[in-house]
């Protein structure tokens, strides 16, 4: 199935691969990808070690989906919003660098912006969230959303909780990109089905806002098997 008025958004991180080994799997694919590429000999948010685009591109090569390449890892630059502005499509998934937020300007530019975090919102939002959840709750959680200027708060399209996995050691560059895949695909799954985008909760107010977890806690939350009170 050929999502026509669908692009991607992509950094060059464990999550686009994901992303992009479910759509094939699922026989999905989008309009167009534009790559964000990190020229630099340095390791930005979300990456475990710095590689080169090619595995990225022989993916969506795999997926039949259009892309460029611009040699910059900033969403906010000028440069990479006229790329996105002039673009057809109405909705972008994105999956950038660790830690990246949209600013006003690209907010702006009529396009909604779907992102999957990585927590049960509106419970939990912010960041490190599903160690907080592991915490409380012993569970992950994964929701889709249309990206608005408040962190973690726009509308919610998906959520679902998973139970935590046995090696929780491989949470970061393992489990929360694929329940965050699944959660996607699923969200795409309903959007074909219904041929518009179904919210399953657009008032995503209150919760809480989680900051970087300490290590001590994260460490806790990766040894612990049940609820710490």
């Amino acid at each position: 199935m050929h999502l026509n008025k669908i692009g991607m958004i992509l950094a060059d991180t464990y999550r686009t691969k994901c992303y992009l080994r479910a759509l094939i799997k699922n026989k999905l694919s989008v309009n167009y990808a534009l790559i964000l590429l990190n020229s630099k000999n340095t390791i930005i948010a979300g990456q475990k070690k710095i590689t080169s685009k090619n595995e990225i591109v022989k993916l969506l090569k795999e997926a039949k989906i259009n892309f460029e390449v611009i040699n910059n890892t900033n969403i906010n630059d000028n440069k990479v919003i006229e790329r996105i502005k002039k673009r057809s499509e109405k909705v972008f998934i994105f999956s950038g660098y660790g830690g990246a937020i949209l600013k006003e300007k690209i907010l702006n530019i009529e396009k909604n912006f779907l992102h999957v975090h990585g927590g049960y919102l509106p419970d939990y939002k912010g960041s490190t969230t599903n160690y907080y959840s592991l915490i409380n709750e012993n569970k992950l959680g994964a929701s889709a959303i249309f990206l608005t200027k408040d962190i973690d708060s726009g509308p919610i399209l998906l959520r679902k909780k998973f139970a935590a996995p046995k090696n929780r050691k491989l949470i970061d560059y393992k489990y929360d990109s694929e329940i965050r895949s699944r959660v996607l695909i699923s969200c795409l799954k309903t959007y074909i089905s219904l041929k518009k985008w179904k919210f399953e909760k657009k008032n995503n107010l209150g919760g809480e806002t989680f900051f970087i977890i300490h290590p001590v806690l994260k460490h806790l939350a990766i040894l612990s098997n049940r609820k710490i009170t």
